[in-house]
C-alpha cells in the first residue's frame, strides 16, 4: 500500500471477464468476453499487476466446490494467455465462498472478503505489495465499485449505470473502453487522494478482526491454482502420512517377524550366550528405531534418520545371531 508498491486493478469476474449470468462450477462452460484479452495485456504492458476478485457464493449453496472453483479460474487464466498471445497476464485470483444464507453449514458465514467488503482487495494489496493509490477496480455490478472505493481505489462500472450502491468514478459500455479510461487517467493518480486514503483506513480499521482471519482466506495464483488454506495444507499432510503408512505396512510386519523368530529361537535353544544377549539388546535397539520413525512420518528428513538406524541395528542383531550359531 505505499507508494513503493505496484499499481494494480482488480477485476471482477462474471460478466466482467466472461459471460456468466448464474453459478459457474465447469470450466468447459467458461467465455471470454470481447476485448477481455487484448485489455488485459494492453494493462499488463502498462505495468498494470492483475488481481481477480470474485464472490462464489455457489460453493456456499452447494452447486460446485472450491475445487471446481480452482479450475475455473485455471482455464480462464489459460484462456486469457492463449487469446493474448501471453504469459501469465492475471497474477492472482481471490474468491470468496462464503455466504450468509449458504445452504452447506461450513460456509454459512458473512465474511470481510466477500464484495461489497473491500477484504478481498486489501489481503491482495497486502500480499503483493500493491500501491492502491494508483490502483483501480473494475467490474459490473455496485458491489464492485462499492467494494473498490471501501479499499481507496478509483472505479468504473462496465456495462450500465448503477440504480444503487455508491456511485463510481467511472461509467463505460465496454472494458476495452474501461482499459482505456484507465490508461488516460494515469496521470491523475492523485485525484481525490486523500478521500480514497482516509476510506481506505477507515476499511481497516472496521474489518481489522475479519482481516486477520487468514483460515477462511482463498487465493489463487493463474494458473496454477496453488492453495494457500491451512486447511488444505493440513489435508495434503494427513493424507501423506496415511500413503506413508501404508508403503511401510510391509517393512513393519517383517520386523515383527523377525523379533518373533529370535525369541522363539531362544526358547528352543534354552540358554544364554554372550553374543544371543548382545543380539537381544540389538533387536531391541531395532524396534525402538522404528517405532520412532514410525512417528516421524511427517517429517521424511527425521523419519529417513530413524529407518537407517532402524536397519543398521537389525544388520547387527542378524550377524551377531549367525557368529552364535556357528
Amino acid at each position: 500500500m505505499d507508494s513503493a508498491g505496484s499499481p494494480v486493478v482488480f477485476l471482477d469476474r462474471d460478466n466482467t471477464l466472461i459471460a456468466n449470468d448464474g453459478d459457474l462450477g465447469d470450466p468447459a462452460q467458461v467465455r471470454l468476453l470481447p476485448g477481455v484479452a487484448d485489455g488485459l495485456r494492453t494493462l499488463k504492458e502498462a505495468g498494470f499487476r492483475l488481481v481477480v476478485v470474485t464472490n462464489q457464493g455457489g460453493v456456499a449453496r452447494g452447486r460446485y466446490t472450491e475445487r471446481d472453483v480452482d479450475l475455473v479460474h485455471a482455464r480462464i487464466a489459460h484462456a486469457v494467455d492463449e487469446a493474448a498471445g501471453a504469459t501469465r497476464l492475471i497474477d492472482r485470483f481471490y474468491y470468496c465462498p462464503f455466504h450468509p444464507e449458504a445452504t452447506v453449514p461450513a460456509y454459512r458465514r458473512e465474511h470481510a472478503w466477500r464484495k461489497p467488503q473491500p477484504g478481498m482487495l486489501l489481503q491482495a494489496a497486502q500480499d503483493l505489495h500493491l500501491d492502491l493509490d494508483r490502483g483501480w477496480m473494475i467490474g459490473d455490478k455496485p458491489r464492485d465499485t462499492a467494494a473498490g472505493r471501501a479499499a481507496g481505489v478509483r472505479t468504473v462500472l462496465v456495462g450500465h449505470t448503477p440504480n444503487e450502491g455508491p456511485a463510481a468514478d467511472f461509467t463505460s459500455p465496454t472494458f476495452a473502453a474501461a482499459v482505456e479510461l484507465v490508461l488516460a487517467q494515469r496521470g491523475s493518480d492523485g485525484l481525490d487522494a486523500a478521500r480514497r486514503a482516509a476510506a481506505r483506513a477507515k476499511s481497516l480499521l472496521e474489518m481489522k478482526p475479519a482481516y486477520d482471519d487468514r483460515s477462511a482466506a482463498v487465493a489463487t495464483a493463474a494458473p496454477s491454482a496453488r492453495r494457500t488454506k491451512r486447511s488444505r495444507i493440513e489435508r495434503d499432510k494427513h493424507q501423506r502420512t496415511r500413503q506413508a503408512k501404508t508403503a511401510l505396512e510391509p517393512l513393519r510386519r517383517a520386523l515383527l517377524e523377525l523379533v518373533e523368530e529370535v525369541r522363539s529361537d531362544r526358547t528352543r535353544r534354552g540358554e544364554l550366550s554372550p553374543m544371543r544377549i548382545a543380539a537381544g539388546v540389538m533387536q531391541l535397539a531395532t524396534i525402538v528405531c522404528a517405532v520412532f520413525a514410525l512417528l516421524e512420518l511427517a517429517d521424511l528428513t527425521q523419519f529417513g534418520r530413524w529407518l537407517g538406524g532402524a536397519l543398521l541395528t537389525q544388520l547387527a542383531t542378524i550377524a551377531l545371531l549367525l557368529f552364535d550359531r556357528h
